[in-house]
């Protein structure tokens, strides 16, 4: 059974948002809703606030780089690399500009390793263009 997430709004700071959209002063909402114009500006003002919150939470999840970036341990096959990396592009809705030989060509070249195995992690950020750069 999936569990159901609850977003940051309440129902209620929807409809009033839905409403000073489509152009109704505080008053008019005030009446349709049948509450006071205070609650209105209280709810209003807290949805935007919430809006603003998962705004920010947004962006910190984004400057951490967990959802464009992917870590191939130590001890990983290079040859098991291009396929990790076109994985993750997929996943992204990113198509690569290197197709896997390219990709087995540059990380044999840049990354280290001892024989065909890496002995440090290796972070590859892909980028919304699809080219990738090896964070070494």
């Amino acid at each position: 059974m999936k569990k159901i997430v609850k977003p940051f709004l309440t129902e209620k700071q929807v409809k009033v948002l839905r409403l000073r959209m489509s152009g109704l002063t505080q008053d008019q909402v005030a009446e349709i809703l049948k509450i006071s114009r205070e609650a209105v500006a209280n709810l209003e003002k807290r949805a935007y606030v919430n809006i603003m919150r998962a705004r920010q939470t947004l962006k910190i999840i984004e400057e951490m780089n967990l959802g464009d970036e992917v870590v191939i341990p130590t001890g990983t096959p290079l040859t098991d690399v291009p396929r990790k990396v076109l994985d993750r592009a997929d996943m992204l809705g990113i198509k690569l500009v290197l197709g896997a030989e390219a990709i087995y060509n540059l990380v044999k070249k840049r990354a280290r390793k001892k024989g065909d195995h890496l002995v440090a992690p290796l972070r590859i950020k892909i980028l919304k263009t699809g080219k990738i750069k090896l964070i070494l």
